[in-house]
């Protein structure tokens, strides 16, 4: 079974952003020592559909075969 190259796309950016979410996070822990909860994580998380949205979009069509 293939899935839509919509729902394809989909899945690929939000992997992506949330990889990117990930790092910002980690890097922002290790350099202030503090941690990134709330204010971090809230705000990437509110990101997190706008991201997804513009990628997938913005993502080359595919045609099915």
């Amino acid at each position: 079974m293939r899935l839509d190259p919509l729902i394809e796309d989909t899945l690929a950016a939000l992997v992506a952003t949330s990889l990117l979410g990930a790092a910002i996070a980690l890097a922002y822990w290790l350099l202030t020592g503090l941690s990134p909860w709330p204010f971090v994580i809230l705000g990437e998380t509110s990101g997190l559909g706008f991201g997804v949205a513009m990628l997938a979009l913005c993502s080359p069509r595919r045609r099915r075969p």
